[in-house]
């Protein structure tokens, strides 16, 4: 059965003299996985947006052509009669909650359209037959990893059993574990006859579930009938098969003294006994599934939490590259934002800054009306002007294409030439192209603690596979 057909469909939005997308004609039948791949920028958002019913009805702008869902005119029907048959995985799962309890936003939808309480009960049980959420449940969302709440917004949007899911970048927070259980969990929805479009960067966990190829570039949508074909296109895309792939190690530099020594912290039950140092001119990345301590763990090398047991010595406090940038932007423009911190800074030393990360032109620009990915270069040039000896990057390849996560590495290994470098990340590429050293934690213990290299990268890769097999 066809469940969705758009037809010489586009949208330009209010303001715009450019359309975001064009002359978009496909058609979704029940049953299929369709990725919708695409760079950064390209259109995938705009593209969902218009299918669930966000455009027109919150974006504003202009529409042509036809879009249609199980036969009927989208233009025709009310939000909330398409989101009964559309459910959607924000790219931000911040952005779709609308309670502060995670119980409380699985029901919410449900509440809304008047099931009843036998009927709410029966539907989560299910759920956390499907999806891994039992351990969400009764808590509060904002103690829940970036993770778990992308899970939460994945069960969420399954409450009402639509007949279609839109998921943007839905593996942009998990662990390879959860993103392999995803997989799982798409394979068995295919298997019920659901239609499920996902936009995403990283692709392994898509490997041989996938149908067809919606490849936006520059606002139009070309459609590769499988998976062989859109491989076999020359696009430069993220790796199907992460352990398969032909990448150089990093170099190792030299390493430099120490620049953070940890000494048997712990931190309630998240971290027990954890020591180790982080030396100048090295790139460490930390790895483990989501809610292993991770995050905790830079939260107590920048200060914000105090250890219960244990202490950390270090001059001076590291600089952190959050994930989500927009709570570490406070300038009123994108120069300004340089100055933060900085007073008396030299006019070429900003220039130099913002020159290199490809951002001198948009030094009048306010950070909010950035792109993600711009955003999140601002930041880089402020940790690279910074007097801290260590900068932690949380999870900076979330969300990106090949070649954005090619230019952070570029960025990382220019930090590391001075500084020492954490970064905290669930991406395999990412690591094996940019780090020296890896740390594995898991059940809140540093368990290994190694250099990569040709002779250790079986040790990483064994760490992934454990991960999927959910002993991570």
């Amino acid at each position: 059965m066809e469940m969705m057909r758009a037809v010489d469909y586009a949208f330009t939005y209010r303001g715009k003299e450019s359309p975001a997308l064009r002359d978009v004609r496909f058609s979704a039948s029940d049953g299929e996985v369709i990725l919708v791949a695409g760079d950064s920028g390209s259109g995938k958002s705009t593209f969902l947006k218009s299918l669930n019913g966000l455009i027109p009805e919150i974006a504003e702008g202009r529409l042509d052509g036809s879009r249609l869902l199980k036969g009927e005119d989208m233009d025709k029907m009310p939000i909330y009669e398409i989101s009964r048959s559309v459910g959607s995985v924000f790219q931000n799962p911040r952005s779709q909650f609308f309670t502060l309890h995670a119980t409380s936003e699985l029901v919410f939808a449900m509440e809304n359209y008047g099931l009843s309480r036998q009927e709410m009960e029966s539907r989560i049980g299910k759920l956390k037959a499907a999806l891994p959420i039992a351990p969400l449940l009764d808590r509060e969302i904002a103690q829940l990893s970036s993770g778990e709440r992308q899970l939460l917004a994945l069960a969420s949007a399954m409450t009402l059993l639509p007949d279609v899911l839109l998921l943007d970048e839905p593996s942009a927070n998990l662990d390879y574990s959860n993103a392999m259980r995803l997989k799982e969990i798409m394979r068995t929805l295919k298997g019920q006859g659901k239609t499920i479009l996902v936009a995403d960067h990283r692709f392994f966990y898509l490997n041989g579930l996938v149908d067809r190829v919606f490849l936006i570039e520059d606002g139009t949508l070309r459609v590769f009938e499988s998976e062989e074909s859109f491989r076999a296109s020359g696009y430069n895309t993220r790796s199907f098969d992460l352990f398969g792939m032909d990448v150089p190690f990093h170099l190792h530099q030299p390493r430099g003294d120490p620049v953070i020594c940890v000494d048997g912290i712990s931190k309630w039950d998240a971290l027990q006994d954890v020591s180790l140092s982080l030396y100048g001119r090295e790139i460490a990345a930390i790895v483990g599934v989501n809610g292993a301590g991770k995050t905790t763990l830079a939260r107590l090398l920048t200060r914000a939490l105090k250890p219960d047991r244990g202490c950390i010595h270090g001059e001076g406090l590291p600089f952190c590259v959050m994930q989500d940038a927009d709570f570490q932007l406070f300038g009123t423009c994108v120069e300004s934002e340089l100055d933060i911190g900085h007073k008396g800074l030299a006019q070429e030393k900003k220039q130099g800054a913002l020159e290199q990360l490809g951002l001198w032109g948009l030094r009048d620009t306010h950070p909010f009306d950035l792109s993600g990915g711009e955003k999140q270069r601002l930041q880089i040039a402020v940790a690279a002007l910074s007097d801290a000896k260590l900068v932690i990057f949380d999870e900076p390849t979330s969300g990106l294409d090949a070649k954005s996560m090619e230019r952070v590495v570029r960025e990382v290994e220019k930090l590391a030439r001075e500084k020492a470098v954490l970064v905290i990340s669930h991406d395999y590429e990412f690591i094996r192209r940019v780090a020296d050293r890896v740390l594995y934690l898991k059940d809140g213990r540093l368990q290994q603690d190694f250099m990569l290299g040709p002779e250790t990268v079986g040790v990483l890769n064994q760490i992934f596979v454990d991960m999927e097999a959910g002993s991570g």
